[in-house]
C-alpha cells in the first residue's frame, strides 16, 4: 500500500471516529435533557393530581368530623373505629361497585402496608388516627392514575421519536460538523512530519561540517556545542517522526508474545553504572518471566523513556524505584523517583508534546516529547499511563499494558 493510500486510510479513520465521538457525545447530552423534561413534566403532573386528591381526601374527612353533608365530585367511601379498633361505620354511598365486606378488605390491606396515607389499588387514601376513634377515607383515583401514566407514555413516545430525529441530523450533519478539526489535526500532522524530515538533510549538513572543522580545531568549545545541539535537533526530529508514525498506525501494530521480564532486566541493568556516578539509589523489582503480546522495540523504548525521565528530574541523591509485576490481564509498570516541589496539578500535563515540568532549567535537555511517546505506545497496547504525586517530592508514574 502506497504512502498515500495509508494516509487517507488513516485520515478516514479518523474522521469516521471522530464522527461517533461527537454523535456519542451529542445523544448522550440530548437524551439527558430529554429525560430530564420528561421527568419534569410527568412529576409535575402527579403532584398536582396528589394534591388535589389530598384537599378532596381531606374535606371528606373535615365533613365527617363536622357531622356536614359530604359534597365532592368522586367516587370514594370511609371506614369510622371505636376504641376498641372495631369498624362502626362503613360508607360506601357514593360508590356502588363494592361491598362494605369488599371497603373493609382494602382499609386493611392499605393499613397493613404501614402508611398512614398514599395510594393502594387505584384509592388515594388517609387514616386519621385520634384517641377517640380512627377514621379511613378512600377516594377513587384510578382515571386519574390513568392519565397521568398515559400522559408519561405520550412524552416517553415524543421523546424518542425527537431522540430519533436528532440522531439522523447528526449523522447527515456530523461529517460537517468534525471536517474542520480532522481537517486541523491532518495539517499538524502533516507539517509535523514533513518540518521533520526537511530539518533532517540541514542537521546533517551541519554536523558533517562541524566534524570536519573539529578535525582541524579539536578543541574548539564552539564547534562542540554546535555539535551537541545538532544531536539534540535530530534526536528531536526523530522523536517527532516517531509520534507522527503512531498517529498514522492508529494501534495497529504487529504483536508478538515477547518476555517483557527480560526485556525489564535489560533496561534496568544499563542504568546502574548511571545510578553509581550520579549517586542516586536506584531499586527495582520484576517479576520474572512475564510475558506480553506487542511491540518489543516500543515496549523497551517504553522503559527507558520512563527510566531517562526518572533520572533526569529526581532530585540530588534521590532515589529512583522501578517495578513490574502482573495483574489480571495487564502488566504493570510503576516508576518513581523524588523530585524538588512540583505543583500536584501539573501531573495531567505531564503527558502533552512539547511540555516539561521545569523547562527554566538549563541542566535538564530534552524537548518534552518523551512521555507523549510514551503515552503513544501504551495506548498502541491498549493500556494506560497516569502520573501522581506522592507528596510533595515524590512523583510516580504507572503504565498497564494489555497482555494479549
Amino acid at each position: 500500500m502506497s504512502k498515500n493510500n495509508k494516509a487517507s486510510n488513516y485520515n478516514e479513520k479518523m474522521l469516521t471516529r471522530l464522527r461517533i465521538q461527537f454523535i456519542v457525545l451529542s445523544m448522550a447530552v440530548v437524551i439527558i435533557m430529554q429525560g430530564f423534561i420528561v421527568y419534569t413534566s410527568v412529576r409535575n403532573t402527579y403532584n398536582k393530581m396528589v394534591a388535589k386528591s389530598d384537599h378532596l381526601v381531606s374535606s371528606i374527612y373535615i365533613n365527617i368530623l363536622d357531622k356536614k353533608p359530604i359534597k365532592a365530585d368522586a367516587r370514594y367511601f370511609y371506614i369510622t373505629f371505636g376504641k376498641d379498633n372495631r369498624p362502626r361505620t362503613i360508607n360506601i354511598d357514593n360508590i356502588s361497585d363494592i361491598s362494605e365486606d369488599e371497603a373493609l378488605a382494602i382499609y386493611y390491606e392499605a393499613y397493613e402496608t404501614g402508611e398512614l396515607d398514599g395510594f393502594y389499588n387505584g384509592y388515594r387514601y388517609c387514616i386519621y388516627e385520634k384517641e377517640k376513634r380512627t377514621i379511613a377515607v378512600f377516594v377513587l383515583r384510578s382515571n386519574m392514575i390513568d392519565d397521568v401514566k398515559k400522559t408519561a407514555v405520550s412524552l416517553i413516545e415524543s421523546s424518542c421519536a425527537g431522540i430519533a430525529v436528532m440522531l439522523l441530523i447528526l449523522i447527515f450533519t456530523s461529517k460537517l460538523i468534525v471536517m474542520p478539526i480532522a481537517k486541523a489535526h491532518r495539517k499538524q500532522k502533516e507539517f509535523i512530519t514533513s518540518a521533520s524530515h526537511e530539518l533532517k538533510t540541514p542537521i546533517t549538513v551541519i554536523r558533517a561540517d562541524a566534524d570536519i572543522l573539529q578535525m582541524d580545531n579539536p578543541d574548539n568549545e564552539w564547534i562542540e556545542d554546535i555539535k551537541k545541539q545538532a544531536e539534540n535537533l535530530t534526536a528531536m526530529t526523530n522523536s517527532l517522526v516517531s509520534l507522527a508514525r503512531m498517529d498514522e498506525r492508529n494501534g495497529h501494530i504487529k504483536r508478538v508474545v515477547f518476555p517483557v521480564s527480560d526485556l525489564a532486566e535489560e533496561a534496568v541493568h544499563s542504568y546502574n553504572a548511571l545510578a553509581l556516578d550520579s549517586g542516586k539509589h536506584f531499586t527495582y523489582d520484576i517479576t520474572p518471566d512475564l510475558t506480553c503480546c506487542g511491540d518489543a522495540s516500543s515496549v523497551r523504548q517504553l522503559f527507558t523513556i520512563l527510566l531517562d525521565n526518572a533520572f533526569k528530574y529526581s532530585s540530588g541523591k534521590g532515589n529512583i524505584d522501578f517495578k513490574l509485576y502482573s495483574s489480571g490481564s495487564y502488566i504493570v509498570l510503576i516508576v518513581s523517583n523524588d523530585v524538588d516541589n512540583i505543583d500536584k496539578n501539573l501531573t495531567d500535563r505531564m503527558f502533552d508534546r512539547f511540555y516539561r515540568a521545569d523547562s527554566t532549567s538549563a541542566k535538564i535537555t530534552g524537548y518534552g516529547l518523551g512521555l507523549s511517546i510514551a503515552k503513544a505506545i501504551v495506548s498502541e497496547h491498549n493500556g494506560s499511563i497516569k502520573a501522581k504525586m506522592d507528596g510533595s517530592q515524590r512523583i510516580i508514574i504507572k503504565a498497564q499494558l494489555h497482555i494479549k
